[in-house]
């Protein structure tokens, strides 16, 4: 899906359902879905939601910047979500519930030494493991404005 913003770019929405087995979400670290943006991208906002995959209560994820020499922050976007529960998670309403207004994130040649990257790895990431985990899904959504 496909518009214009305020600059004339066009405003894309990426989603990817991933199953996540009961032996990924006991694993620190897995990565369990993600999603790639071009490079110079406006990341708008992030939204994540899990059905229940954790028989008890400790099971967290995190979105973020993929791994590699320039991952700066693996929960730039959400971190520590609970996904002990069947949940939706969205960056901006997080953010506003704490008081800050969640600015767009721009990303500009990160892993390489100047634009020419093509494209930037967003990844939902396990960051504490299921005390028992439970197959389920998760489902990861990026909004974000191409830029010059």
């Amino acid at each position: 899906m496909a518009g214009t913003n305020a600059l004339g770019g066009a405003v894309t929405v990426q989603q990817v359902t991933a199953a996540v087995t009961a032996a990924v979400a006991e694993v620190v670290d897995s990565v369990v879905a993600t999603v790639y943006v071009p490079n110079k991208a406006m990341i708008l906002d992030v939204i994540l939601t899990t059905t229940d995959m954790d028989t008890g209560a400790s099971l967290a994820f995190d979105v973020g910047d993929a791994t590699g020499p320039a991952s700066a922050d693996d929960g730039r976007f959400l971190a520590a979500v609970s996904g002990q529960a069947a949940a939706s998670f969205r960056a901006s309403v997080m953010a506003a519930a704490d008081g800050l207004l969640l600015a767009p994130y721009t990303y500009r040649g990160l892993k390489g030494t100047d634009d020419s990257q093509v494209e930037q790895a967003i990844q939902c990431t396990i960051e504490t493991a299921a005390a028992t985990g439970v197959a389920g899904t998760v489902t990861l959504t990026v909004i974000y404005a191409a830029t010059v």
